[in-house]
């Protein structure tokens, strides 16, 4: 009987072993997991099957895809710029990002289109604007939120939402399941029983529970009458807001959108919707996407990923932004798990000569995270990489801004579950004018923060460092 049960267990580790190596993308990832399943052998090979596979992207990939890629021929069919005629219209503003706009336009067919863009700083600033959009919509507003509470700003929504449906508005409403299921047995029943249309992006059960936890709907987005759309980090929760006293001042940053750029966030909305098991399809039509003047201060590309997307896009993303950055990159995340692309890119940077900062919270709200981010300090400062951390409060806000160019407002962290476990989606904005308040609102934040210094790293005991070297290795699970 041990025999059987040895020969057994052996098929199963070596099932698993095979499983890991042909399906894990990333290598450091596959020889953590590797190394977890033979030290630990039966929780290794739980941890695996109940994290480490992307069922959704397998279960997904039928749900409304045959709708989808009807929908996706008409959209770029319309969309498609032959002659690039936005790039020379924006050249200014696009400059020696040219590379950029043809990666994205390669990588997941986003064309470049104009747009005007209004920078929201914190809950004060974006929810009364959004309140103000919300009530003007007359054909259709669509909504997906990473977490939505039932609180003073959560039921101000609700409230908005209700109105529009019973003035005949189309109310589509995405959540998930898990970070917002305060709001499931009142604001969702409310919204359901006037007539709006909302549902868990992935709806937690008990079959496969981890590993409907591991995938996410992160995104922050509002999309109303197909020429307005709110993107950014803030969700719906007073904390966001701080007029609102909720003992801790919290630092977020949103944009409105204006414009023909917003039909490409209406598009990823779309795929979200049809992915979703229980909604109604949605196939292209012109109330969706009303024809725009192609006029704005800018241009801009959307960047989506999640795990029924291909590849990983935002990750990619970023690589390019900075690869290609001359002077100046300023970066705000508030979970920085840079994969090793990612790290030498900035380093490779700062050792260009580019001015390279990035600024974090001095106080992570996951332990884990904060103390992984610290492993990475050391090599980055010594490349002449500036790290502040922000000293007034939790800074949350997923930004950057290269050269006075470029500017990125997304929901997307610097980290491996961003990259690809998530539903996430990011702006890459061209306007000098747009990154030139990013810039400024990144310089206010410094006199906020704090500056490293390679001595500090350094000086850090062996226990503390033992601790980050360990927080980072168990973020290869993640």
């Amino acid at each position: 009987m041990e025999y059987f049960l040895a020969g057994i267990y052996l098929l199963v580790l070596v099932y698993t072993l095979v499983r890991i190596i042909l399906d894990t993308q990333s290598t450091p990832k596959t020889l953590a997991y590797i190394l977890l399943v033979i030290i630990f052998p039966l929780g290794g090979i739980f941890i695996y099957f109940s994290f480490g596979i992307n069922y959704r992207h397998r279960s997904a990939r039928g749900r409304g895809m045959t709708v989808q890629k009807k929908f996706d021929e008409k959209y770029l069919s319309l969309k498609h710029d032959p002659g690039r005629e936005m790039e020379k219209v924006y050249s200014e503003d696009i400059g020696h990002f040219s590379e950029l706009v043809q990666f994205l336009e390669n990588m997941g067919h986003e064309y470049l289109q104009p747009g005007r863009f209004e920078l929201l700083i914190n809950g004060e600033r974006k929810y009364p604007k959004m309140l103000e959009e919300l009530s003007l919509a007359s054909s259709f507003i669509h909504m997906e939120y990473y977490a939505w509470e039932n609180d003073q700003v959560g039921n101000a929504v609700k409230e908005v939402l209700k109105r529009k449906a019973a003035e005949g508005v189309e109310v589509r409403v995405l959540f998930d399941d898990y970070a917002s299921r305060g709001i499931r047995g009142n604001i969702v029943r409310e919204l359901k029983e006037a007539g709006v249309q909302i549902y868990p992006q992935i709806k937690v059960k008990f079959q496969q529970f981890a590993n409907r936890l591991n995938h996410r709907d992160h995104r922050k987005i509002i999309v109303i009458d197909g020429i307005k759309g709110f993107v950014g980090g803030i969700n719906l929760s007073d904390r966001y807001d701080n007029s609102v006293d909720t003992g801790l001042y919290w630092r977020d940053t949103h944009v409105l959108i204006k414009g023909s750029l917003v039909s490409s966030l209406q598009r990823h909305f779309v795929v979200s919707w049809n992915a979703c098991e229980n909604t109604e399809k949605l196939e292209f039509n012109y109330e969706l996407f009303p024809e725009i003047p192609p006029e704005g201060q800018g241009a801009g590309q959307f960047v989506a990923g999640g795990p029924i997307y291909p590849d990983t896009t935002i990750m990619l993303s970023y690589l390019r932004v900075f690869t290609l950055a001359r002077e100046k990159l300023y970066i705000t995340n508030p979970y920085f798990i840079p994969s090793e692309s990612i790290l030498d890119a900035l380093r490779q940077a700062a050792y260009s000569g580019v001015d390279v900062r990035i600024l974090l919270p001095d106080k992570s709200d996951s332990a884990l995270v904060g103390a992984a981010s610290r492993f990475y300090f050391t090599g980055l400062i010594k490349a002449g990489v500036k790290i502040y951390l922000y000293q007034k409060g939790f800074i949350h806000s997923k930004t950057l801004v290269a050269d006075g160019m470029v500017s990125i407002v997304g929901t997307a962290n610097m980290d491996i579950r961003s990259f690809d476990l998530n539903f996430e989606i990011m702006p890459v904005l061209y306007s000098r004018q747009f990154a030139g308040e990013m810039e400024q609102m990144f310089l206010r934040d410094l006199e906020n923060s704090k500056q490293l210094t390679l001595k500090e790293v350094e000086s850090v005991g062996t226990t503390r460092k033992l601790l980050y070297a360990t927080a980072r290795l168990i973020s290869s699970f993640l």
